[in-house]
């Protein structure tokens, strides 16, 4: 097991990567994904295309995912670590075989060990607000004010980078941290859209925004939380396939072309708290390609018997 988007153990995303379970079924996967009940366990194979490394599947406790960030930088970060792929210098580039379909990754070293992770997206982020709930109906939802969202070009929107979120933002970090997700709401808002999962983000502008967080937080540029109660997981520590979407989301409101790079705190409020490095580029006013990088610690190794 290691924690993703941390360099320190004990914060950041939980996750298990699993190696040796070829031949197990579907089902046999999902139960040893709710035996660990992290927000999300890997399961790593034989590659079975030529342009990847290794095929990788991904669960949440409530079904396998297409993509997810945070698995897809830590089993890339287990791999190295444990000697399955060699570290030939500085950097280890990956490509692994997942749902969404081959997804770089771009492994750095530091004395003969990997120390940080960067995925490009395999898909580029896909934008709908068709569908989307009211502010008011999202403040019910989120057990907040009208008033504590943003509105206007900033207004929330469904995206996907292969797994879609709701990016909400919203007008303060004090919003973010009173953020709670109303079930009966969600269910009758947001469930079975096209993207039910809510993330809720605001910028971060001063002492008061930072005063909860750990000192390795407090450079960010943003404070995010995510709920995904739709794959069973209440609040997500560290989201790296949300925070792709963010990426694209503010990417496309952003008026000038170039690599667009922001820092996300997530986590701050489940006492695990998570940095995120985003970035997005921009030609002629069109999002070409989005990155998601962050640190990996290995916590954890064992042997997981069956019956």
């Amino acid at each position: 097991t290691c924690d993703v988007f941390t360099e320190t153990p004990l914060a950041g995303n939980q996750l298990a990567v699993v190696f040796g379970a070829e031949g197990l079924s579907a089902e046999t996967l999902l139960a040893i994904t709710r035996e660990f009940n992290f927000s999300e366990t890997t399961f790593v194979f034989a590659a079975e295309r030529e342009d990847t490394t290794h095929r990788v599947r991904i669960f949440t406790p409530g079904g396998e995912v297409p993509f997810a960030g945070h698995p897809t930088l830590g089993t890339a970060h287990v791999l190295v670590a444990s000697g399955s792929v060699a570290i030939t210098g500085d950097r280890v580039q990956l490509v692994l075989g997942e749902n969404v379909g081959p997804v770089p990754v771009t492994v750095r070293c530091e004395g003969g060990a990997p120390v940080w992770a960067q995925l490009t997206t395999a898909q580029l982020p896909e934008e709908r607000t068709s569908g989307v709930p009211s502010i008011n109906e999202l403040a019910e939802v989120l057990s907040l004010a009208p008033d504590d969202f943003v509105g206007g070009t900033h207004s929330p929107a469904g995206v996907s980078c292969g797994l879609p979120f709701l990016v909400v933002p919203l007008a303060s970090v004090s919003a973010v941290r009173r953020a709670r997700v109303h079930m009966g709401a969600w269910d009758h808002f947001l469930r079975g859209t096209w993207a039910a999962e809510p993330m809720v983000f605001a910028v971060v502008r001063d002492d008061d925004d930072r005063a909860d967080a750990p000192e390795s937080l407090r450079d960010v540029d943003l404070r995010a939380r995510v709920f995904v109660p739709g794959l069973s997981v209440p609040e997500d520590p560290a989201t790296g396939s949300a925070n792709a979407c963010l990426a694209g989301y503010l990417a496309a409101r952003t008026p000038r072309d170039g690599t667009l790079a922001w820092r996300v705190a997530q986590g701050v409020e489940m006492q695990r708290p998570s940095r995120l490095d985003i970035e997005a580029d921009k030609r002629h006013g069109a999002v070409t390609a989005v990155r998601v990088g962050g640190a990996s610690v290995i916590v954890t190794d064992g042997t997981f018997r069956l019956p």
